[in-house]
């Protein structure tokens, strides 16, 4: 079982029916943690015992330090003070449909060369999760674009399909530590290398602060920070909900730090020179082994993926 599937609840359906119709009702999660879970998680993830136990015992001070861990977060005052600065101006909603994004997605890919479906599926909990041994990118029908537009959200998920093939034609094997620098990547290639604000700038930084803010205070708390912050309840409830995963009363503080891990990772990465960002798409590897990757190479060309990403 991937981490993903672990740290997703399994009835976020039902209870955000109940959330938008039961006054103060904090969501109650369940998650799919039977044994044959709990054993699979462990053999895909052999060095994450102390999450494993931190969730299992619903300790929110053992969750934070194990998440925080787990997914190499930080919140440094530099990077709470951009974050403030990127919240501070609400931008024009989008609005895109996942039709929009699906049909972009597949569009771009074709361009490229590269063999991957894009499928629209009836699954909560995720906008884009790509299957890479299928060949698959699944878009959730539910995905709510309010601040990111197709083509933004399409480069991001382009840098998980682009290094995962690279890897595959590099021989390059995924490194233990790739999700942070490749989550940050994707999102630094997002928000146009943050060298002017943007919509998909303003969201991250919000999650940013909303991961901060989960240590502290319960869903609806963060629910009602992202309100009065611009955020529609939609988007409220998707961007929110995220910050209490792993946790089965979202009226607790706590949670797993996921969405901290994006903003962080972008900030350390938006020192690189263009030439070393490149590097990092050879393949699935993380920042701690750049130096051992002196120039790009990939099955997408280096003139091809400067003109589609950069």
């Amino acid at each position: 079982m991937s981490y993903l599937k672990f740290i997703t609840p399994t009835n976020l359906a039902t209870e955000k029916e109940r959330f938008f119709t039961i006054a103060n009702y904090s969501p109650q999660l369940q998650y799919n943690w039977s044994e044959e879970s709990i054993s699979s998680f462990t053999k895909s993830n052999p060095c994450n015992g102390e999450l494993i136990d931190a969730l299992l015992s619903q300790d929110t001070t053992k969750i934070i330090h194990a998440a925080a861990n787990y997914f190499n977060v930080e919140f440094r005052p530099e990077d709470i003070t951009l974050a403030k600065k990127l919240a501070s101006s609400i931008p024009p909603s989008i609005n895109a449909t996942a039709t929009d994004y699906a049909t972009l997605m597949q569009d771009k890919l074709t361009q490229l060369g590269i063999d991957y479906q894009v499928k629209l599926v009836d699954k909560h909990g995720f906008q884009a999760r790509p299957v890479h041994n299928k060949q698959l990118l699944k878009i959730s029908k539910h995905l709510h674009l309010q601040f990111l537009t197709p083509d933004e959200i399409t480069n991001h998920e382009l840098v998980h399909i682009i290094r995962a093939v690279n890897g595959q034609h590099n021989h390059i094997p995924t490194s233990s530590n790739y999700l942070p620098t490749e989550e940050g990547l994707a999102c630094l290639i997002q928000d146009k290398f943050l060298a002017t604000p943007t919509p998909a700038a303003f969201q991250h930084a919000l999650e940013y602060l909303s991961a901060y803010l989960s240590q502290t205070a319960g869903f609806r708390e963060i629910y009602d920070f992202l309100i009065n912050h611009g955020f529609d309840a939609e988007n409220a409830w998707l961007r929110g909900i995220r910050q209490k995963f792993g946790l089965r009363d979202t009226s607790q503080p706590g949670g797993l730090l996921k969405s901290g891990m994006y903003f962080y990772h972008e900030n350390l990465l938006k020192t690189l020179t263009r030439d070393e960002l490149l590097r990092l798409f050879v393949g699935k590897i993380s920042l701690s082994n750049l130096s051992k990757y002196p120039s790009y190479t990939g099955i997408i060309s280096k003139d091809i993926l400067l003109k589609t990403l950069f």
